[in-house]
């Protein structure tokens, strides 16, 4: 028995083409091709028509187009998705929320000094490379020297200073930031200066639960706006909640003074 439903699709076109024939050849007579419509149609009641079936395999077709997401792939959004969370610190626009303060100083023996203080109001823990190129006054370079600025915790501040070569007449700084993640950090430890005969006490307390060490301070003193003078020394290992108190010694007349404590590189 022949299957009507192939028949179906092959008359269906047969009797499209016979529609377009009739005004080219005239082949065909109205009643010849009002029978044949006659017979389609009453296949078609009978057996139905094929649309849907085509409609359902075009469907399917769609679906096999679709590249299944192997294990590979899967890594590959892990990595991006990983990549994304990394790029949640971005050095240039943390460093635009660091505020640096430069302040060189010559003692009375001649020899110069620069101390950078800076003061984190980013929302990360970071690390600074400080690199320091000091050329004289012909431009030509004396020294480079490089410091590490450890922990500093969002909202803190602190400090690296350098002994320059007496010739120093210009210092190039470049700063380089990095995520601090997991490393020693400032966070639980802090410094207060009040004044002082002979200079100031500074005062350093660990309210953290761990040993706060390898510690050390520095006290810049003003006068106005001119720093004329800096003390500077090592901060004895505090253990969890305790506290010490440091002469700092300066014999000069001040008008305020500043502390910053930094974790020795």
């Amino acid at each position: 028995m022949m299957d009507f439903k192939k028949i179906v699709k092959t008359l269906a076109p047969f009797m499209c083409a016979a529609v377009m024939a009739v005004p080219l050849s005239g082949c065909v007579s109205d009643s010849e091709f009002e029978s044949l419509k006659q017979r389609v149609a009453a296949l078609e009641d009978m057996y139905g028509s094929d649309d849907v079936s085509s409609s359902s395999s075009s469907r399917g077709d769609s679906r096999a187009t679709a590249k299944p997401e192997n294990d590979k792939d899967k890594d590959s959004k892990s990595d991006k998705n990983d990549s994304a969370a990394n790029e949640e610190f971005d050095p240039e626009t943390v460093g635009d929320d660091i505020k640096i303060e430069e302040y060189d100083y010559i003692d009375n023996n001649g020899a110069k000094y620069a101390f950078f203080t800076f003061e984190n109001s980013s929302e990360f823990d970071v690390d600074a490379d400080v690199t320091i190129e000091c050329s004289g006054a012909d431009g030509k370079v004396l020294d480079t020297e490089d410091k590490t600025l450890t922990g500093l915790t969002s909202d803190s501040r602190s400090y690296v200073g350098f002994e320059l070569e007496p010739e120093t007449e210009t210092i190039v700084r470049t700063v380089r930031y990095s995520e601090n993640r997991g490393g020693a950090t400032l966070d639980e430890v802090g410094a207060r200066a009040s004044r002082a005969q002979g200079g100031a006490n500074v005062t350093v307390a660990n309210s953290g639960s761990e040993p706060a060490e390898n510690l050390k301070y520095l006290t810049l003193f003003f006068s106005g706006d001119k720093l004329i003078g800096f003390d500077s020394d090592d901060v004895a290992p505090l253990g969890p909640g305790e506290n010490v108190t440091i002469p700092s010694v300066f014999y000069g007349e001040f008008d305020r003074v500043d502390i910053y404590l930094a974790i020795d590189d």
